[in-house]
């Protein structure tokens, strides 16, 4: 029987947390500096960790599958888990951007023509980003899952190593330079297309857990990375005179480290912990909820700023609604899962 971790559902939930408060804080992307505005640019930095932590989840949770179903078995769950949501509220994301705009035109052939375009483009809902990463995971895991094995430790490490110096390092410098990446990147597509690093090394600190001098160095690495994001975002955005959010991109060295850094600290403090009845009850039910406030969430943040109902430069719009909207999006997730159909797509 797979082993429930703690550590992994107690990630789930900052995580999702750590979502909601990073789509509070886009006054950062206003590049207007000022207190706010900086207060604003370190609350992205030091949040961009949440979904590199869901796809280390993913990774870890996985790509052992093998151990406990076949292939099929696992395509089916799986997608049934994520396709489903992401194509209805695609769909229902789809039809509110139109009725605000005033052009929902359900008669006509160009609306659904225009549905499938934006699908394909992730034009939709830009936050759905994270649904096309996963679900082309997921498509992989049968190739990665043969080669992530504990008995399969070297050539892990090779990929791992391949995904830092040439996405986390060379890319990450064109990024900074504004530049595109050279055709040699461009063609070393396996292991260094930047979400496989993030899945591989989920599953490598499950099943190799960092000594403790490791892990201090990782912590170290991390937080210094954090400071380096916030100071050079603020100087290059200021700098450049538009706002650079490649700076912290997830997929550079420091946006991994920082990400890495956080997992491994709630699982080294964490590991071993198992928390009583009634309070591991209570995870997990927030912990499953976790996709359908992802889904939802912004429906808030949206209709908060579309009436100009509160300023989005607010320290309580940055400090205090994020909270807010996490807990009315995980009881409007509670009650949606209670109703039978609907809960497939939560």
């Amino acid at each position: 029987m797979k082993r429930r971790y703690a550590y992994m559902d107690i990630l789930n939930v900052m995580a999702t947390l750590a979502v909601v408060i990073l789509h509070g804080s886009s006054y950062a992307f206003s590049n207007r500096g000022g207190h706010i505005w900086t207060l604003a640019v370190a609350v992205q930095v030091l949040f961009i960790w949440a979904v590199p932590v869901f796809f280390m989840l993913s990774g870890a949770n996985n790509l052992d599958y093998r151990q406990r179903m076949d292939s099929w078995s696992f395509f089916k769950r799986r997608l049934q888990r994520v396709l489903l949501p992401f194509l209805s509220w695609s769909i229902i994301w789809f039809l509110y951007y139109r009725q605000q705009k005033g052009s929902l035109a359900l008669n006509h052939w160009q609306t659904y023509g225009q549905f499938v375009d934006q699908l394909l483009h992730g034009s939709i809902q830009p936050i759905f980003w994270f649904f096309y990463v996963i679900i082309g995971f997921y498509l992989s895991a049968p190739v990665l899952s043969k080669i992530m094995t504990v008995t399969n430790k070297r050539t892990v490490q090779y990929l791992l190593l391949l995904g830092l110096v040439f996405g986390g390092l060379i890319g990450y410098y064109y990024d900074l330079q504004q530049q595109s990446p050279t055709a040699f990147i461009g063609g070393l597509s396996i292991g260094v297309s930047g979400s496989v690093i993030f899945f591989a090394l989920g599953w490598y600190v499950k099943h190799f857990p960092l000594k403790a001098k490791q892990a201090r160095f990782l912590y170290l690495a991390g937080a210094l990375s954090a400071i380096i994001m916030i100071g050079l975002t603020i100087y290059l955005s200021q700098e450049r005179g538009a706002y650079q959010r490649q700076v912290y991109s997830i997929w550079g060295i420091f946006g991994l480290t920082w990400s890495a850094a956080i997992f491994v600290f709630i699982q080294n403090h964490l590991l071993n912990w198992q928390p009583g009845a009634k309070l591991g009850k209570i995870l997990r039910t927030v912990a499953a909820s976790s996709q359908g406030v992802y889904v939802l969430h912004y429906f808030f943040y949206d209709y908060i700023d579309y009436h100009h109902l509160l300023s989005n430069h607010s320290l309580y719009y940055l400090l205090a609604l994020p909270l807010l909207i996490w807990l009315l999006s995980m009881a409007l997730v509670m009650v949606i899962q209670k109703i039978p159909y609907l809960r497939r797509i939560v």
